[in-house]
Formats: structure tokens, C-alpha cells, sequence
């Protein structure tokens, strides 16, 4: 099985085990002042693009947490003087096209997913969204609707608002610390949209990934279509290292009937770009398995125990999570697993399946041509290279026991804490991990 996984792995992505080389079909170049990484495959018809301006409240240029996800969804919602709303939907249906806007406080990120026979026409109306972009204010209304829904629904799902009230207590003070408001949503006009857009509309802060059938000559060609955007001067600073709160607390009482105690954990992590990055990550696959198999299957103490990697560019977090009518006796057990991990080096086989685990899981999300694209632009803009996108084979075969222990001992301390649930449930003292 191993040997088959690590076959199929590195036949998708040309994985070289002894230098993590980048493959030949990766080009890195900049053309018409736009950075641009290229993957030329000619394995389907699909092809998968992402475009990116790196900006925005994480770097001081706004103190507005929602305003470039607002301007990228209405862009992407809105059409362009070409191709106005209508013509511009029927278009992109007729030619098996979509296009996307996302942003945050770091970015806003739009998505193109076409196929082949269609991709010059596709990129035509994607280029003419980008530099004329409509501002249809049903649009607007509709979007401003659903992120007010949004906001006011956080609570609603106690699993997931208890993860959000980790993230918050974890990050402290940061002004990285910051979600969308009903206030500033409430406030933003169409035309503080466009004035946005106008701001972090620069080539200087843009990255092209792109990954299909497509040649480099004619992305250049295609380039052209942004030399009226200015070119700027955005020198892509470092973003804030976070200093988290440890050993932090927070209750939520729920009524007594309400059953299950959600708890939450926060512990530190390493970086995508530093060395223990790969270590760590196998440590997480071997964690999540074990809860898995001490909490719930022997236990039946949670229904979901896990834990997983979170977190954005240099700041990341450790999070572990779970949901217990008996939450201490099911913390406990977690503790006891925590602590496992850091004194007893884990066995060949775990080890073992730990890595085919992570290898596994990365190939099978990266099949498609767009998640590919959107991988690499994340390993890029946040890792600051994407030839980290090809060494999660050699690098993760790499890992030894006492590289995981070491792990363990490193991060699994100071955690933080948030229990939501009914009184009574749990007591103070049990959560604390130094």
C-alpha cells in the first residue's frame, strides 16, 4: 500500500525524493510586472487559475476586517462593461466556466476554472471582471444580507463557536486578532468598495498561479490585458508574529439541559517555512488517530475528538478539540495521549502509518488542477516558496521517532482553553497543560 500511495504521489507531482527538486513543468517568471507560476499539464482538459493582491488590514492599509471580502464577492457577482450580469453569467455557462472572489485580512484571491477549449474566451471575461468590474447594487445587497446572517449566526453552532473563541482568546491582542463586524458591514458603501479595489488593484502585489494546458508564451500574451493596473510599490513586508496567550480559560454556560460540553484546545506550533514544520505534521497525524481510538472507539467518551493544523503565513496553532457529556474524564484521556507523544517515542508502525496517512490525504485533496493552483499560491504568498508544494513526499519520509517526541515536547505546553456547556460538567483545575 505504502509503496503504491508514494507511486501514484510522485507520479502526479514528479517528486524527486533526493532533492525535492521542483519539476520541469514548473515555470516561476514575471511578466508585465505580475509574478507568475506556471504548471503546464497536459493530463486533462481542466485548467485551474488563481489571482492574488496581497493587502489589507494585516499590513495597516485598512482597519475594515470585511471589506475585501466584500469587494471581491461583489466583483466576481457583478459582471464588467463587456460582459454585463446577465451576459456575463450566460457566458461563463456556456463556456463550463466559473469565477470566484474570496478575501481576507491578508488578500483577496479570485479563481478562474475553465477547460481547455474554452480557456481564451474564459480569460477574456476574466480579465475584463478584473479591470472593469460592475458594481450591481442588488448584488451588494444581497452580499451585505448574508455576511450580517453570517455574523449573527457565529453562535449558533456551539462546536464551531467554541473553535472561534479559542482562535480569538489565542490570538490576544494582535491587530491580526480581527473578524467582520455588523457595524462595519452595516456602514460600507458600494463606493468604499471601489475605492478599495482602486488601492490594491497594483501588479506589485500580484501572483498568477495558473496549472493546465496552458504554454508561457501565451500567459504573456495574456498579461497584457493588466498593464493599465499601476504597477506600485507593495515590498510584501513580513506579517506580525503573534504572541499567543498560554494557559488561557473561558467558560460558556449553556442550561442545564443542554448535554454536551464542547471543549477546545490551543497549543503552540512551527511554521510552514521552518524545519520541525514536517515533523509536527506527522506528530498531528498520529495524535488525531490515537484520540480517535482512546476517546471515542474504547471510551466512547466523544463522538469526534481531533486534532488538526491551524492557522495562516508565520502563525499557526496546534488544535485539539472534543465533545463530551463527561468532559473531564475525556480531557484527561487526551492528556494522557499528549503526554505519551512527548516521553515514549512512537513505534515504527505508527510512524509508518502516520506518514502514508499525510501523504495520502495531500494527494488525494491535490487531484484537482485548481486545488493544485491554489496550493501553490498559498505555499508562496505564505510560506514565501511553493516548491514546498513538492516536498511533502521526501520531506515527510524523512521524519523519525525522536523527531516527533522532540515535537511534542516542544509545543504541547501552556495550553489554552474554551469549555462551552452546562455547569456543573467540568471543574477549572483539570485544564491545565504545562
Amino acid at each position: 500500500m505504502k509503496t503504491l500511495t508514494l507511486a501514484l504521489f510522485s507520479a502526479l507531482f514528479a517528486v524527486s525524493t533526493v532533492s525535492a527538486q521542483a519539476p520541469n513543468d514548473v515555470q516561476d517568471f514575471t511578466s508585465h510586472g505580475v509574478h507568475v507560476i506556471l504548471r503546464t499539464s497536459h493530463a486533462n482538459q481542466v485548467i485551474g487559475a488563481i489571482l492574488g493582491f496581497e493587502g489589507g488590514l494585516a499590513y495597516g492599509e485598512t482597519d475594515n476586517a470585511t471589506i475585501a471580502e466584500g469587494t471581491s464577492a461583489l466583483i466576481t457577482a457583478s459582471g464588467s462593461d463587456r460582459y454585463p450580469k446577465s451576459a456575463y453569467r450566460d457566458s461563463l455557462a456556456v463556456l463550463s466556466t466559473t469565477i470566484a472572489g474570496s478575501g481576507n485580512i491578508y488578500h483577496m484571491t479570485f479563481t478562474l476554472r475553465t477547460i481547455r477549449p474554452s480557456f481564451n474566451s474564459a480569460w477574456d471575461i476574466f480579465a475584463d471582471v478584473m479591470n472593469h468590474p460592475h458594481y450591481d447594487s442588488l448584488e451588494a445587497d444581497k452580499l451585505k444580507e448574508q455576511a450580517l446572517k453570517a455574523i449573527e449566526g457565529r453562535d449558533a453552532d456551539p462546536e464551531s463557536y467554541s473553535a472561534f473563541l479559542a482562535d480569538s482568546i489565542w490570538k490576544g491582542t494582535s491587530k491580526l486578532n480581527r473578524v467582520p463586524t455588523e457595524e462595519e458591514v452595516n456602514k460600507m458603501t458600494i463606493a468604499d468598495l471601489q475605492a478599495y479595489r482602486n488601492s490594491q488593484f497594483q501588479r506589485s502585489r500580484m501572483v498568477l498561479v495558473i496549472v493546465g494546458d496552458v504554454s508561457r508564451k501565451e500567459i504573456e500574451a495574456k498579461l497584457a490585458a493588466f498593464d493599465a493596473l499601476p504597477q506600485g510599490n507593495f515590498g510584501w513586508p513580513k506579517i506580525e508574529k503573534i504572541s499567543p496567550v498560554t494557559d488561557g480559560f473561558k467558560f460558556i454556560p449553556k442550561p442545564a439541559d443542554f448535554p454536551t460540553t464542547y471543549v477546545n484546545m490551543r497549543a503552540a506550533s512551527t511554521s510552514m517555512n521552518e524545519s520541525g514544520w514536517w515533523a509536527e505534521r506527522v506528530m498531528i497525524e498520529i495524535l488525531q488517530a490515537r484520540l480517535f481510538d482512546e476517546v471515542r472507539t474504547k471510551r466512547n467518551l466523544s463522538y469526534s475528538p481531533g486534532a488538526y493544523p491551524n492557522g495562516t503565513y508565520s502563525n499557526f496553532d496546534i488544535a485539539v478539540s472534543l465533545q463530551s457529556v463527561l468532559p473531564d474524564s475525556a480531557s484527561h484521556v487526551v492528556f494522557d495521549e499528549l503526554r505519551k507523544l512527548q516521553n515514549i517515542e512512537v513505534s515504527p508502525t505508527d510512524l509508518r502509518h502516520a506518514k502514508e496517512g499525510r501523504i495520502t490525504t495531500f494527494y488525494y485533496v491535490a487531484q484537482e488542477n485548481l486545488r493544485q493552483a491554489q496550493i501553490l499560491y498559498t505555499d508562496q504568498v505564505e510560506g514565501g516558496d511553493w516548491r514546498l508544494f513538492f516536498k511533502i513526499v521526501p520531506e515527510t519520509e524523512k521524519v523519525t521517532a525522536p523527531q516527533v517526541q522532540e515535537a511534542a515536547k516542544k509545543y504541547f505546553h501552556g495550553l489554552s482553553f474554551v469549555l462551552m456547556g452546562p455547569d456543573g460538567k467540568s471543574m477549572r483545575d483539570v485544564y491545565r497543560f504545562e
